[in-house]
Order: structure tokens, then sequence, then C-alpha cells
């Protein structure tokens, strides 16, 4: 009974995990692509040093290129030529 709740424990904490992992991954590849770099290279840091490339693109990200404000719908943009 008690190798059984030390696996069911394991298995949890080991789905936690890379929930949380893909979770970084997602939201790293959108901010990365709204910051102009490279989402590959971003999410290949924060795979490889999990969770210290997550906290390291925290610390060293550079500012958003449409400088932070949200993008809503402009008819302008979207106008033929």
């Amino acid at each position: 009974m008690d190798n059984v709740l030390n696996i069911l424990l394991m298995l949890a904490l080991a789905t936690l995990f890379v929930v949380l992992l893909g979770y970084a991954i997602g939201w790293s590849a959108r901010d990365a692509r709204r910051r102009g770099k490279s989402p590959v290279l971003v999410c290949m840091a924060v795979i490889l040093f999990f969770p210290w490339g997550l906290v390291a693109w925290l610390v060293f990200r550079p500012d958003p290129i449409d400088g932070g404000r949200p993008q809503g719908f402009r008819l302008e943009d979207h106008r033929l030529q």
C-alpha cells in the first residue's frame, strides 16, 4: 500500500512538472514573438535550463516592439491599397 501511494505521488509531481513546463514554453514563445526575438531560441533556453531559463528570460527580456500597448482592431490595417 505504501509503494502505491509513493508511485501515485511521484506520478502527480511528474505530471505537474510537465504541465508547468508546457505552460512556460507556450507563454515564453508568445512573449518572445511579441518582443521581436526568436521563439525557438527562447523556448530552447527555457526547456534546457528550466526553471532558471525562464527566470533569465523574465529578467533580461527586451521591451515589446509595440511599446507595451495592447493592439486592438484598427480598420486602417485591413483596408486594401
